[in-house]
């Protein structure tokens, strides 16, 4: 079974405007997201809510994901909102996708490369630069929830050797709404 974390809780401060619900043709970034997750068979999807979670959780209470909230997320980091996420899916699945909210390009095909992946970690590359969503066995989550530096969820994953980095012609994993 695979799960996915998708952090939506931030304060969106770059835009002015909350990116999760951002339109993108005709659907939000964070609808399109998860219709990707789902059509790969990610079935415990996971969207940790924060700023706007009312608005959020209203929009998608029929998509048929989980939500937790980081009510802290005001003075926190995305880290900490993912691992809220984590904490939930790490007995529940044997695999978990995490993705943040404002990166909702990437294509289903490139989810399925990682999945498939035997390694603890699976990055996708798009002409060598390192994109989202990243893919991790469910079995490093304890390493992650541990962590205790500042360099996020990189930091938590950097102490983990078994990676694989798969190459996709996927510019959609480095696209940012921000940008």
């Amino acid at each position: 079974m695979y799960g996915a974390v998708i952090v939506a809780a931030g304060l969106a401060s770059r835009m002015g405007e909350f990116k999760p619900l951002m339109k993108f043709g005709n659907m939000t970034l964070i609808e399109r997201i998860i219709s990707t997750l789902k059509k790969v068979g990610v079935d415990q999807i996971v969207v940790v809510t924060g700023n706007n979670a009312k608005a959020l959780e209203n929009e998608l209470k029929n998509s048929g994901v989980i939500f937790l909230r980081n009510e802290q997320y005001a003075s926190t980091q995305m880290l900490d909102s993912a691992n809220i996420g984590f904490r939930y899916l790490k007995e529940k699945c044997e695999k978990i996708v995490f993705t943040p909210s404002d990166i909702p390009l990437y294509r289903a095909d490139t989810v399925e490369k990682l999945l498939a992946s035997l390694h603890a970690i699976a990055y996708p590359l798009y002409q060598n630069k390192r994109g989202h969503p990243i893919c991790f066995q469910s079995s490093i989550v304890d390493t992650i929830l541990d962590y205790s530096g500042n360099q996020g969820l990189r930091g938590a994953l950097s102490s983990i050797l078994d990676i694989e980095e798969i190459p996709v012609e996927d510019p959609g994993i480095l696209y940012d709404a921000a940008s």
